[in-house]
């Protein structure tokens, strides 16, 4: 009974695994392509009983035309391109105080953890100086009794008129 539900939290566990990895070559390698970007293969893998022929051979194939200097007879994965996307266009992010060159960098820093980081860092002390400033308002009624009165910390000579 153990074993059982050791094997499948095991499975559960690689599968979320298997799932972070593909995210994270999508993200790093196919949605951001560049001169410096490998170019990335996709193989059959669903089948398990075919995976000798289907991931083994094409991998190793793959793999030793890369060696020898050659272009591997199967086609790399493309992701679709948008040409209007201007590679040079200049960003200035005044949260992070960083300047961003191109517009599909821009898109992922305005998602990045650091930049929601920082902008709700500044949204809270935005909160925090409207609440401090709400808080040393003085109403209307109090205001005219501090006239009348003077301001706290006058004494009653310096109300009156030097002449």
């Amino acid at each position: 009974m153990l074993q059982k539900i050791g094997i499948e939290t095991l499975k559960q566990v690689t599968k979320r695994y298997a799932r972070k990895q593909n995210r994270w070559v999508k993200n790093r390698f196919l949605s951001r392509p560049g001169p410096s970007v490998p170019p990335i293969y996709g193989l059959e893998v669903s089948d398990v009983s075919k995976w000798e022929e289907s991931v083994l051979e094409p991998a190793l194939g793959i793999v030793q035309c890369f060696i020898q200097g050659h272009k591997p007879t199967a086609a790399p994965i493309k992701m679709p391109y948008n040409e209007t996307e201007n590679k040079r266009s200049y960003h200035t992010c005044d949260f992070c105080d960083r300047i961003i060159i191109g517009d599909r960098e821009w898109a992922a820093h305005i998602k990045s953890k650091s930049h929601l980081y920082q902008l709700k860092k500044r949204r809270r002390l935005d909160s925090d100086a409207v609440n401090t400033v709400e808080s040393q308002r003085i109403s209307p009624d109090r205001d005219k009794e501090l006239k009348e009165k003077g301001s706290p910390g006058q004494s009653d000579q310096e109300l009156k008129p030097n002449i």
